[in-house]
């Protein structure tokens, strides 16, 4: 067995915190959310290139492979951008999520080439 013990206990113990930051994330994707698949869009200029008093805001969209605009009233204005933070955060979160795994992966591997018991002759 390799003597490179030390390398190998902090191996173990970064997937162990690589997989407690995962189950963290896990655990917020698996919850139920109210979400909007859109991104919260502030416009302040009209289509001459004037600058609006107050702005207009609009979901940005796609819609068979086409970005859609949607005005949003302003009495839905809250709700709306809370929705569409909160599906821009499990976004991010799924990204976070699939990058970690990766990295845990790449551990392994080396865990396992480190744990691979090799003959002195063929070394």
């Amino acid at each position: 067995m390799n003597n490179d013990k030390g390398n190998i206990s902090k191996i173990k113990a970064k997937i162990a915190y690589l997989a407690a930051q995962r189950r963290h994330c896990e655990k917020y994707l698996l919850a139920r959310h109210k979400m909007i698949n859109a991104s919260f869009v502030e416009m302040r200029t009209l289509a001459g290139g004037r600058v609006r008093k107050t702005p207009a805001y609009y979901l940005s969209r796609k819609v068979g492979g086409v970005t859609k605009l949607t005005y949003v009233r302003k009495d839905d204005l809250s709700v709306v951008r809370r929705r569409s933070l909160a599906w821009k955060y499990y976004c991010s979160n799924l990204a976070k999520y699939v990058k970690i795994s990766k990295e845990i992966e790449e551990l392994f591997r080396k865990l396992g080439v480190l744990l691979l018991d090799i003959p002195d002759r063929y070394k």
